[in-house]
């Protein structure tokens, strides 16, 4: 049978270790991504700031973390925060197709039809399956005074996604947007 005192040493000399580099800023990571998940951008904002601002994240974590505040900042109308965000991380994964996608949503919000085409068109190039992508690019399409290419592109991001209520409805004159 063990020693009992044996262990709680070697528990309470666990607890009393340091933590691994980083170990905050996932956590604060963590937490943004709860905020912005309930919609608490501010709150993300904060959070996910002080993870970017570590230095301690991994790529993959730093990725998330940008993109999690790209969309925090585009919910509170800060569309040239976003775009710096998506911006930052494509330096880091310049293949990554929802980037372009948030990153062309924010330029299209902002009015830059022209930017924001360029972006979806990568978008789509990395991943013509990606609903979302063809959604912003009829969004585009639309913010461009082109019902008729809206349509086509929301039909084709309803094709890929049937149970999408959102792009159901905007097909049906429902949306808002």
């Amino acid at each position: 049978m063990p020693n009992k005192t044996g262990l709680t040493v070697v528990l309470l000399a666990l607890l009393a270790a340091p933590l691994p580099a980083g170990a905050d800023a996932i956590g604060d990571n963590n937490i943004c991504y709860s905020k912005f998940a309930t919609a608490d951008y501010e709150g993300a904002i904060g959070y996910c700031t002080s993870a970017i601002e570590s230095g301690e994240l991994s790529d993959p974590d730093l990725i998330a973390a940008l993109i999690n505040r790209g969309v925090a900042y585009k919910s509170t109308g800060k569309y040239e925060l976003a775009i710096e965000d998506y911006t930052r991380a494509l330096r880091i994964a310049p293949k990554d197709a929802l980037l372009y996608q948030n990153r062309a949503n924010a330029l299209r919000e902002m009015g830059d039809y022209d930017a924001a085409l360029e972006d979806i068109q990568k978008s789509i190039d990395l991943d013509p399956k990606s609903a979302g992508a063809w959604y912003v690019r009829g969004a585009i399409a639309e913010g461009r005074g082109d019902p008729n290419g809206a349509r086509k592109y929301f039909m084709t991001a309803l094709s890929l996604d049937p149970e999408n209520k959102v792009y159901r409805d905007k097909i049906l004159g429902r949306g808002s947007r």
